[in-house]
């Protein structure tokens, strides 16, 4: 109920009063009227006709969403779509008012700019129906089927450059994969892993061992790599549309794209959601990688952890090692021994931290980035500035 309602039912009970204190047939009349107001039949039922949006964008691009609603009845009609908190208007509206009388057909169109990565569902249509003359309300909302991807755009990258450092090759363009496609020379026999196709398993050493052996051929193509994406809380300081976090997805969505489009097998571990995608080529494995960086929210787990967890797919593989992370908060020890297997390239971002803590947390970044070049690769990235400083392009 509005207050102008709780004043017509006042201005009833006192004209009400009025009339039967001073036995007044005027006064009791007119004490009706208000009432007649109140009664006054109002409401409206709404419908969506149609709902469009586009369906995939990226960070800062505008996208365009359309959404046609049938109002039957009789009052005043507000209806809004709920938009992210990460969205802003570029043109239109997404509020819309309107009395209907019958039937009306409303549509509501504006196009939005993203500002930050993910996946959205929109579907919250909110609606406020009121009577004619602003006496009652009512509120609610209508579920709708549209949602969008935002993702980062991707760097259009020519060559990753090389950095000095201990441990061999690297950048895998010129070595030869552990895991690709096998070829006819046999190399040996061993365990069942995930992953391995049925043909190759040797029926016959399986039952002699009493578990599934595979033989294991020489395979030809490029080597493997695999991209950690540190994802723990302090990955999350900055603002909530530039972070460490956002910075971490947005290089490995592009190096991701880079392997991919040469034919690498590319692999992709979440620190702190202990999510695995394991190697694979080709754009559908790009495109697996960039859904699962668009629906990262962060976790806990340690560097050293998640190193432990993949080690056996690691040793399996060997393949370039990528961890984009902050070395000052993270202190990854284990790559120090894991440089000695397979080749480690360590992205460490910067540029965020701020006043005396900043300075603390600078000191113990460069003594952990000259620890980590001593072993192998290890480049510090600005993520003040674009991605493709990290490239030579």
């Amino acid at each position: 109920m509005r207050k102008s309602s709780a004043n017509l039912i006042r201005t009833s009970l006192l004209l009400l009063a009025l009339g039967i204190l001073l036995t007044s047939k005027t006064l009791l009349s007119l004490s009706i009227i208000p009432l007649i107001f109140l009664a006054i039949p109002f409401g409206v039922r709404l419908r969506v006709l149609s709902a469009e949006c586009d369906e995939q964008t990226f960070v800062g691009d505008t996208f365009a969403v359309t959404i046609s609603v049938e109002a039957r009845g009789f009052g005043v009609v507000r209806v809004r779509h709920t938009l992210p908190e990460h969205f802003e208007l570029f043109e239109g509206s997404n509020v819309l008012e309107d009395f209907v009388v019958g039937r009306k057909v409303m549509r509501i169109s504006y196009r939005a700019t993203a500002t930050r990565r993910g996946v959205y569902r929109l579907d919250k249509l909110e609606y406020e129906v009121e009577s004619p003359l602003l006496t009652f309300v009512k509120r609610g909302e209508v579920e709708i089927d549209v949602g969008v991807e935002v993702k980062h755009r991707v760097p259009k990258i020519k060559k990753i450059g090389t950095i000095r450092g201990k441990a061999k090759s690297p950048i895998p363009d010129i070595d030869i994969a552990r895991i690709g496609v096998p070829g006819t020379d046999f190399r040996e026999i061993r365990e069942y892993m995930p992953g391995d196709a049925l043909k190759f398993v040797n029926w016959k050493a399986s039952a002699r061992r009493g578990k599934l052996m595979v033989n294991q051929y020489e395979v030809e193509g490029k080597k493997a790599v695999w991209i950690f994406v540190d994802a723990n809380p302090y990955m999350l300081h900055g603002t909530t549309v530039r972070n460490y976090l956002e910075a971490a997805i947005e290089v490995a969505n592009a190096m991701a794209y880079y392997y991919a489009s040469r034919s690498h097998k590319v692999g992709l571990y979440v620190v702190g959601e202990r999510r695995t995608i394991y190697p694979d080529v080709g754009g559908r494995q790009f495109r697996r990688i960039s859904r699962a960086l668009l629906e990262i929210e962060g976790g806990v787990e340690a560097i050293d952890e998640a190193i432990e967890a993949c080690k056996k797919f690691i040793l399996l593989y060997k393949p370039l090692v990528i961890l984009i992370t902050r070395v000052e908060r993270s202190r990854p020890e284990k790559l120090l021994r894991l440089y000695r297997i397979v080749p480690v390239q360590v992205i460490t971002l910067k540029g965020l931290e701020t006043g005396f803590s900043g300075t603390v947390l600078s000191a113990v970044r460069r003594s952990y980035v000259y620890r980590l070049r001593a072993c192998g690769s290890c480049v510090e990235l600005d993520v003040n500035r674009p991605v493709s400083s990290l490239f030579i392009v």
